[in-house]
């Protein structure tokens, strides 16, 4: 006769050949699973988002090597049962970076489920995440020029709590770490200066670039170096065009596995651009407008007096 496993007995059966939880500090899914029946070889885990299959893992690591971050859960069986997820940056959509919840769920290969956790928000998803565009996090914002130094903010867009690693380069020579002297309270907001070496400038027009760790654009900033004045709209058309000419980098060089959520981001950038550029422009239209009313005003008061 087959006996058939009650709920409960299959709730606890799984509890004990399988565990996990979410280990924030490094942003990863850690756990152990051992294959069913024990003897077998290894198991494989699968990691679902809202019932999505996003990433599997063989549980073939030692327990040991993750001793300290799997502290809390029981002990295994086996020494070469643990595994460690993280969430694709390929797989992600443009949907997922809402504000809805998001269930996260973890399961043997068998199909059975270990593991769930709620995501609340995209802050919480990003922490989990291999491989997020820096640019999807950080926002770079220049705001002066003083004594030699270029200051500026980082804006943590999601509040991951994850500190910025970029770098900063001047004109075309090698990066440097940005270096980041202070940050708010909550640690959304990053502060920077950084110095203008006087070796890696030239006469004329310069740009200090924040690039990420891996050569991504995320901002510009001119510095122009001579007798010659430029205005402060004039900088900022400067500015502007800058910040274009790196999304246009950004849209034409991504491979075909690239973030489909970046271009959502993308938009609102490239929108405040050009609403800045309009408004320049605009400026512009008005001075020439007044400018060409000044030049006409003596030659009808002559022709007036003629008369």
């Amino acid at each position: 006769m087959t006996v058939k496993e009650s709920p409960d007995s299959t709730s606890s059966a799984t509890a004990a050949h399988a565990e996990a939880r979410i280990d924030w500090s490094h942003g990863r899914i850690i756990g152990f699973s051992l294959p069913t029946p024990v003897e077998g070889a290894f198991d494989v885990v699968q990691l679902l988002l809202d019932g999505q299959c996003v990433n599997t893992a063989v549980a073939n690591l030692s327990v040991f090597e993750l001793a300290k971050d799997l502290s809390g859960l029981r002990l295994p069986a086996r020494e070469n049962s643990a595994f460690e997820l993280r969430i694709p940056q390929e797989c992600l959509l443009p949907s997922h970076l809402g504000t809805a919840p998001l269930q996260l769920e973890v399961r043997t290969s068998r199909g059975v489920s270990f593991f769930k956790h709620v995501l609340q928000g995209p802050h919480e998803l990003m922490r989990l995440t291999l491989g997020t565009p820096a640019d999807l996090l950080f926002d770079v914002q220049f705001k002066h020029l003083s004594a030699g130094y270029v200051h500026g903010v980082v804006k943590d867009k999601l509040g991951t709590g994850v500190r910025p690693s970029l770098q900063v380069k001047l004109n075309e020579h090698a990066p440097d770490p940005l270096p980041i002297y202070e940050q708010s309270a909550d640690g959304r907001v990053h502060f920077f200066s950084v110095p203008l070496k006087a070796d890696r400038l030239k006469e004329g027009l310069n740009h200090l670039h924040v690039v990420s760790a891996t050569g991504q654009p995320m901002a510009s900033y001119p510095v122009h170096i001579g007798n010659q004045v430029i205005g402060e709209a004039d900088r900022r058309i400067a500015s502007l065009e800058a910040e274009v000419a790196f999304l246009k980098h950004m849209v034409l060089n991504q491979n075909n596995e690239a973030l489909p959520a970046r271009l959502a981001f993308m938009k609102s950038e490239i929108i405040a651009i050009c609403s800045d550029m309009l408004s320049l422009q605009r400026v512009n239209l008005e001075r020439e407008s007044a400018a060409t009313s000044s030049s006409t005003l003596p030659t009808s008061a002559t022709r007036a007096a003629s008369r």
